[in-house]
This record gives C-alpha cells, structure tokens and sequence, in this order.
C-alpha cells in the first residue's frame, strides 16, 4: 500500500511539474513570437527597457531580433534568439552587451538589471500586454535561466577589491620602475679628467 501510493505521488509531481510552464516559452510559433517582437514599442521615457537610451529594432528575417540602444554614455544591444520547439511553442532566449560609463565594477549588476527589463519587455509583447516597469525590477525574470553574467552585490564587491588591488600594485610597480631609472642616471655631468691621457710636460 505505501509503495503504490509513494509510485503515485512520484507520478502526480512528474505531472504537474511537466504542466508548469517555462517561463521563457511561449505558446507561438517561431514567425509569430518574431513578429511580435520587431514591432515592440520600446518607450523612450524613464519607464521603458533602456530608459532613456535611443532604441532601434532589427531582425534578420526570422530567428533573432535585436534591440539596440545609444546613449551619450551608453551602448547596450539585446538580442532575442527563437527557437521553435513545437510548431505552436517559442523558446526565447535573451542575452546582452555593452555597458554605459563609469560603471566599473558594477558593471555586472548593470548588465542584469538592463536584461531584466529587456525580459519584462519580451514577456510583455508575447503576452500583449503593456511592459511593467515594477515588474522589469526582476519578479518578471527571475525565474529564467541565466545568462552567466554575476550581478551580485558581492560580485560587484569582490570585483571592486580586485580593481582595488590590481591598481596599487600597478602604482606600486611604476614608482619602482621610476627609482631604479633614477638610480641608473649619474647625478653629475660635468667633465671629468679621469681616463684621459696625461698633458705634455
């Protein structure tokens, strides 16, 4: 009796987690999803994905759409790859790069927090509804796979202490290489007799 009841309980998880969708699948085809996505009104304002970075959409005709945004002090380009998995059913992968300036170290917590919007714009646009700027903080991406970029505080910080460390020992290295240039130049230039053949009497 306990055995037929744990094979049924096993056989009820398999069955629901297989209901549960993924996140980064949605019930279209590769052309619809594609579709969808060039057209995507992205908003120049605050509110939108890039916030106020100048956004172009382009497609190379059917698996990838990108989206490209130019700033004064930032470059950032997302890009939406389809792949069909059913004939009703997308899988949507995004990944971005570039960055903006004087990020630093907090390079990756940008990066992660712009892919995170870029999600909520995606699942916004399959879903035809209006993008979420609440939503694009991360309840709408975190449970998508990541892209393997660390956006972590303690990243961010680690990589700060790295910088940190690399940049005084880049200091530390100059102002050597300067003493022993300085030790290497003779402190008088002035002419000496030394060496020189002795005068006639």
């Amino acid at each position: 009796m306990k055995r037929s009841g744990l094979i049924l309980g096993v056989a009820l998880a398999s069955l629901l987690a297989g209901c549960v969708a993924k996140p980064d699948e949605y019930p279209l085809s590769r052309k619809q999803a594609y579709d969808k996505l060039l057209s995507a009104r992205i908003a120049s304002s605050g509110d939108g994905p890039f916030f106020r970075l100048r956004t172009t959409i382009t497609g190379n005709g059917g698996s990838e759409v990108t989206y490209d945004a130019l700033g004064d002090m930032a470059h950032r380009v997302c890009h939406m790859h389809l792949t069909e998995l059913e004939p009703e059913l997308t899988k949507v992968k995004v990944t971005c790069e570039g960055g903006g300036a004087g990020e630093g170290a907090a390079a990756g917590m940008a990066h992660n927090m712009i892919r995170n919007r870029v999600i909520e714009l995606v699942d916004a646009t399959l879903k035809d509804r209006p993008f979420n700027p609440e939503l694009a903080g991360g309840s709408t991406a975190y449970r998508w796979p990541s892209d393997g970029v660390d956006g972590s505080f303690a990243g961010a910080a680690g990589k700060a202490l790295k910088q940190d460390a690399e940049m005084h020992r880049d200091i530390a290295e100059a102002e050597q290489a300067a003493s022993e240039a300085q030790a290497e130049v003779p402190s008088d230039y002035g002419d000496s007799a030394a060496g020189s053949e002795p005068s006639p009497e």
